[in-house]
């Protein structure tokens, strides 16, 4: 990921913490900002203030909340939000519950390179949003 992408924040919730903190250092080194949030309540509490992150990697097990109720609330307050859901048991998770667009399923042990990538497109997607929306306003006051 480039340099560019450091404002592009993680919020990353998993119970694991050290797994966790070895997952936000990688993402880190890539250029990502990363947040921790250790349980479901941490993770609510953090998505109740603004800013938002730009992109959500939960477990979908975690403490307090599950990734679902975690992602919903996300969701609740930005729609769209891209969520990435990691879990050691991908029996549980059901697609439809996260809401749209359908969050991500990757099995633990995680394979970094293919979350990477799936954050880095959430990124890019970001950024070309941003671009749009920079360029819309000139072009409401342009005349023809």
């Amino acid at each position: 990921m480039s340099a560019d992408s450091s404002d592009f924040v993680v919020l990353l919730v998993d119970d694991e913490l050290r797994t966790t903190r070895r997952l936000a250092e990688m993402l880190h080194e890539d250029g990502l900002t990363v947040e921790i949030a250790r349980d479901g309540v941490a993770a609510i509490s953090r998505l109740a203030q603004s800013p938002l992150p730009d992109a959500l990697v939960t477990e979908l097990t975690t403490s307090h909340a599950n990734g679902i109720a975690i992602s919903q609330f996300a969701r609740s307050r930005q729609p769209g939000l891209p969520v990435f859901v990691v879990t050691g048991y991908p029996n549980l998770f059901e697609p439809d519950a996260f809401g749209a667009p359908p969050a991500m399923l990757f099995t633990k042990p995680v394979d970094y390179a293919s979350l990477k990538e799936a954050l880095l497109a959430a990124w890019n997607e970001k950024r070309a949003k941003d671009q749009e929306e920079a360029i819309r306003p000139r072009r409401l006051g342009c005349s023809d």
